[in-house]
């Protein structure tokens, strides 16, 4: 009798303890977005192994840089029309479906989206605003990575070191420089 009563028991607190687990996991994952947007850091570090001690400092460094990020994605959001975006869903998922990843599926995803010479000029502004509020989480995550982990984090792209190092090497023609060998 005693053991159907502890059994009993058992059962009544796993029931209880699952149900306040499956409450938490909805309360964070209130609204479609919130739950899937990543953090401003999480695909710069994603593969980079942290300390308790430095993962905290990353999540200082998301909530100093998540108003701004934020505010850029719903401005990315609102350049397009209710149409437009129902057509980037469509194509993301075909795209997807298709296997195409990367430029491919970007090029796909931008031809459904047939934009107006004023939506292409709004997005370059703010793909240029993200460039620079990536920089800038770039800086800020340096301060607390090691050198190695520095070193594994995704290269940037459009980096004006590379360009402006480009041109350097680059001769006045633009083509590389050739270099003297010793005769």
């Amino acid at each position: 009798m005693k053991t159907f009563r502890n059994l009993v028991c058992l059962t009544l607190i796993a029931v209880i303890s699952g149900v306040g687990v499956a409450d938490e996991k909805q309360k964070k994952g209130k609204g479609k977005r919130g739950a899937r947007t990543p953090s401003v850091t999480q695909r710069l570090v994603a593969k980079i192994e942290l300390s308790d001690e430095q993962k905290e400092q990353v999540a200082a460094i998301d909530k100093q840089f998540a108003a701004r990020a934020k505010e850029l994605a719903g401005k990315r959001r609102d350049i397009l029309t209710a149409d437009q975006r129902k057509a980037q869903v469509a194509a993301q998922k075909a795209a997807k479906e298709a296997g195409q990843k990367g430029a491919e599926a970007r090029k796909a995803v931008d031809a459904a989206l047939n934009l107006t010479e004023a939506q292409k000029a709004q997005q370059k502004e703010l793909n240029k605003a993200q460039q620079a509020l990536n920089a800038e989480v770039v800086v800020a995550l340096k301060k607390v990575l090691t050198a190695e982990q520095q070193a594994q984090l995704p290269k940037q792209r459009g980096n004006a070191k590379g360009k402006a190092g480009a041109r350097k090497k680059a001769g006045a023609d633009g083509q590389p420089k050739k270099k003297k060998t010793a005769e």
